[in-house]
């Protein structure tokens, strides 16, 4: 499965390969061909299975081949430029993805829930390691679902020259749903709640949509308010 929209332009490319062998550019060919290649893999849009365990967060972006992976998960404050855009709290925990350029780039959404602010920052286009987050492009979405609210943070880098959002303000996503995609490779923050339960590690491999990240702390207490219901 492609990105919708991928296909024309790939049957063009196709095309103009067809009549340069026809004429016998065979090198012509060759070269339009392996970048057909690489594009088709990377506008590659495959289909997830999203967990329905209650109260999970799952990954907004794969990290899983070559560098692709988790490697920032750590306690931010007050003093990181978008929190206030995201929560109230003075504190929260952020899970950072950093996604090859081979990796699928499209993003899903980590919980279920409305659409409540995006905002776009024009910036820079250096290569999406370390902390770029003040410097580089990049695209704020947060997402208020049952337990709390999560931010996503698209970040373009060195080779990604467009980030593209697919949802706007006001409307609901499912978890799992795509929301964007950051075209040739970049990374991706995940903003969550201090008190969430971390399921994965720096330098954990993670698939959009599949991967569960984190738990809320409601989750518990609804889970042991169930099982006494039953016992009675």
């Amino acid at each position: 499965m492609l990105v919708n929209g991928a296909s024309k332009k790939f049957g063009i490319l196709l095309t103009f390969s067809i009549f340069f062998f026809l004429l016998g550019y065979y090198i012509i060919t060759f070269f339009i061909l392996s970048f057909l290649a690489f594009l088709i893999q990377f506008f590659r849009d495959p289909q997830r299975k999203t967990p329905n365990s209650k109260g999970i967060i799952v990954a907004a972006a794969d990290g899983r081949i070559l560098s692709g992976k988790i490697d920032r998960i750590e306690v931010i404050d007050s003093s990181h430029p978008l929190l206030d855009k995201i929560t109230e709290d003075n504190e929260a925990i952020l899970v950072s993805t950093f996604m090859s350029p081979f990796d699928v780039h499209v993003n899903r959404a980590p919980i279920t829930g409305k659409i409540i602010h995006a905002s776009y920052y024009p910036g820079k286009f250096k290569i999406a390691k370390g902390k770029i987050l003040k410097e580089n492009e990049k695209n704020l979405m947060v997402i208020e679902g049952k337990y709390s609210r999560v931010g996503i943070i698209q970040i373009a880098g060195f080779i990604a020259r467009r980030i593209i959002q697919y949802v706007n303000v006001g409307e609901e996503v499912k978890i799992g749903a795509r929301i964007g995609m950051i075209r040739f490779g970049s990374r991706v923050d995940l903003i969550i709640p201090k008190d969430c339960e971390i399921l994965v590690n720096i330098g954990s491999k993670s698939k959009a949509g599949e991967t569960i990240i984190a738990r809320f702390p409601h989750t518990e207490e609804e889970r042991s308010i169930g099982d006494d219901r039953k016992k009675i």
